[in-house]
């Protein structure tokens, strides 16, 4: 089965979850699929990051190196039909391609797991994902 994985948890994992950078390695065995829109979210949310106080003044070279590295082994699809199963516009690309693909769906974001279960899209939060694999 292939893996939609959201971008807080690449984010997260980017940062040093541990959690989150072992789902990363786990969904990457198993094959990771990613809507087109996924690098514009990452690189929004990395500009997102260099706002916050707290990572003002930390280098985000590495953050950014990760991140073009990972667009880079993942296949971006955009042969989904864009469902609207959420309030939040880029969590409907995310649910719309596991939909489609009949795929897991990881995310760390409460509403983006709501919407898929509503939707009957499987989604897990990475510590679920983990434990099946554990």
């Amino acid at each position: 089965m292939k893996v939609v994985v959201d971008t807080n948890v690449v984010i997260s994992a980017a940062l040093g979850s541990k959690t989150c950078s072992m789902v990363v390695v786990k969904a990457l065995e198993q094959g990771v699929i990613e809507p087109v829109i996924f690098p514009q979210e990452l690189r929004r949310f990395v500009a997102r990051l260099k706002k916050k106080e707290k990572y003002r003044n930390v280098d985000l070279e590495s953050l950014f190196n990760f991140i073009e590295y990972y667009i880079e082994i993942v296949e971006i699809v955009d042969d989904y039909q864009l469902i609207s199963f959420s309030t939040d516009l880029p969590d409907n690309h995310f649910i719309s391609l596991a939909g489609a693909r009949d795929a897991l769906l990881i995310t760390g974001d409460k509403l983006c797991l709501q919407s898929a279960l509503r939707g009957n899209v499987n989604c897990k939060t990475p510590s679920q994902y983990l434990s099946d694999y554990l």
